[in-house]
């Protein structure tokens, strides 16, 4: 039987990121933390073919969080700045998922 999740915004804060650096921005520590429950919508919203815009709106289980999209001029820009976007919201809690790791 699948868990029922709360709502991404009625979670309070009980993880932590390290700044970002080059070799370890804040996608990897999202997908790290949030595991299964995160996943990225990446489309192309225009530019040239040569120079697209990508947008990233992550989900939290079924839950598309539209206000954390992110843009970027590749896929992966585009999901760091939804990652980022995540990661600051306060919103990135451990006590509601079976968790595996303590941070």
């Amino acid at each position: 039987m699948p868990i029922e999740l709360p709502s991404f915004y009625e979670r309070g804060s009980s993880m932590t990121f390290e700044p970002p650096t080059r070799q370890r921005g804040y996608l990897p520590q999202v997908n790290e933390k949030l595991g299964q429950w995160i996943s990225w919508d990446v489309v192309q919203i225009g530019g040239n073919p040569h120079l697209p815009i990508f947008l990233c709106t992550p989900r939290c289980g079924v839950e598309r969080l539209e206000e954390y999209a992110g843009q970027g001029q590749s896929k992966k820009a585009a999901k760091e700045k939804a990652a980022e976007a995540i990661a600051l919201s306060g919103h990135c809690v451990c006590r509601h998922i079976p968790c595996l790791h303590r941070y």
